[in-house]
C-alpha cells in the first residue's frame, strides 16, 4: 500500500517520530508500505523555512537527498 505523507508527517517521520501516534508509526514503519514524498512538500518547508518558522528548519534540499536516499520515491 502507498502513502503519501503531509509535510507534517513527513518531517515527523523523517526525524520526529515521537510525535507520530502510535498508529501512524505503525504504518510508516511497515516495509511493507511505500512512503512516497511530494516536491509540494518540500517546496512548503523551503518556503516556510524562509519564513522563519521554528517548526521548518530543516533545509528541503538535505531533507530530499535523506528521502531518497532511505528508498521513498518523489511524486
Amino acid at each position: 500500500m502507498k502513502f503519501l505523507l503531509d509535510t507534517h508527517l513527513l518531517l515527523w517521520a523523517a526525524g520526529e517520530t515521537r510525535r507520530l501516534s502510535k498508529q501512524a508509526r505503525t504504518l510508516i514503519e511497515n516495509p511493507k508500505h511505500e512512503l512516497p514524498f511530494s516536491a509540494a512538500s518540500l517546496w512548503e518547508v523551503a518556503i516556510k523555512r524562509g519564513l522563519g518558522r521554528k517548526d521548518f528548519k530543516v533545509d528541503a534540499r538535505l531533507l530530499r537527498r535523506g528521502l531518497l536516499d532511505n528508498g521513498s520515491t518523489e511524486y
